[in-house]
C-alpha cells in the first residue's frame, strides 16, 4: 500500500540539503525507502542543488593536484559493502526497550541529537491508546508497522506525520496488529493527565 501521509516540500528540501537534525533526517528517510514519490522530490531538489554549483567561482589547485588524483584512483579498490535488505526496526541502532505498560515499549535510537531532543521507537498494542498529549517542538513521525488514527486522520505503515506545539492529539492503535513508530522530537512529550505524566516520566529516553 502507497504512503497516503507525506512529508512538506520544505522537510524534502531540508532532507536534500542535509540540514535536518540526524534524528529528524533519519524519519523521513524511513518515509523515503517506500515512497518513490518523495524519492523523485528529493532528487529534483539535490539536481537543483547541483546546478547551482556551476555558478561557484574556480579555485586555484596545486600543481601535482591531478597526478595526486590519478593515484588514488589506481589504489586497490575498497571492499563494497553489502546491501542490509532487513525491514528498517531490524537495522536500527536501538537502546534496551522499556515497557511502559503491558503491550507498550519504547526504545531510544542511537543517532546524533541535540540533548534536549528525542529519536525514539514506540510500540503499542492493537486497540490500545497513547495519553494525550502536546509538544514542546517540531515532532517527526514515521509508520514502520501497524496503523493509528488520531485528530489529523489514519496512518498506516510509510506514511509520515509532522506535527507541533499547536497540535494536541491521542493517537489510538488501528487493526489487529501492533503500531510501531520512528520518532524525532524538540523537547519532550507534554502529557495531560496523571497517568500520562507517570508513563512518560517511565518511558523517557
Amino acid at each position: 500500500m502507497s504512503a497516503q501521509h507525506h512529508p512538506s516540500a520544505d522537510i524534502l528540501a531540508g532532507y536534500a540539503a542535509g540540514v535536518l537534525e540526524a534524528g529528524f533526517g533519519l524519519v523521513v528517510g524511513a518515509h523515503l525507502e517506500g515512497c518513490t514519490q518523495c524519492r523523485g522530490h528529493v532528487g529534483a531538489y539535490e539536481a537543483i542543488s547541483g546546478d547551482a554549483l556551476a555558478d561557484i567561482a574556480g579555485a586555484d589547485v596545486e600543481a601535482d593536484a591531478l597526478a595526486r588524483v590519478m593515484a588514488r584512483l589506481d589504489a586497490p579498490t575498497p571492499r563494497v559493502p553489502q546491501i542490509d535488505n532487513r525491514p528498517l526496526l531490524d537495522r536500527l541502532p536501538l537502546k534496551p526497550r522499556k515497557w511502559v505498560a503491558p503491550g507498550v515499549w519504547v526504545a531510544g535510537v542511537e543517532t546524533p541529537h541535540a540533548r534536549t531532543n528525542r529519536v525514539y521507537v514506540l510500540s503499542v498494542a492493537p486497540g490500545m491508546p497513547t495519553a494525550r498529549h502536546e509538544h514542546s517542538g517540531a515532532e517527526f513521525c514515521t509508520v514502520l508497522k501497524g496503523a493509528y488514527r488520531d485528530e489529523l486522520g489514519l496512518f498506516r505503515a510509510g506514511d509520515f506525520a509532522a506535527t507541533d506545539q499547536d497540535v494536541n492529539h491521542q493517537p489510538v492503535v488501528q487493526g489487529d496488529e501492533a503500531c510501531v513508530c520512528l520518532f524525532a522530537t524538540e523537547g519532550r512529550l507534554l502529557p495531560q493527565g496523571l497517568l500520562g505524566r507517570l508513563a512518560f516520566a517511565f518511558a523517557d529516553v
